[in-house]
């Protein structure tokens, strides 16, 4: 089906720059939840309720 070429290209893109974000932000939660020792946790509870 050739007409679904743009469409890949369109949707690969996205799809690679989802996963590498969920794969990053999921790096940096566990490496605020696992190593809280620059940050208090009243400071992680204030940036999670940010982010979210």
């Amino acid at each position: 089906m050739p007409h679904l070429s743009p469409l890949n290209w369109l949707v690969s893109p996205i799809i690679f720059w989802f996963i590498l974000l969920t794969i990053m932000s999921s790096l940096w939660w566990t490496q605020t939840i696992c190593f809280p020792k620059k940050s208090s946790p009243n400071q992680i509870l204030t940036l999670r309720a940010w982010k979210w």
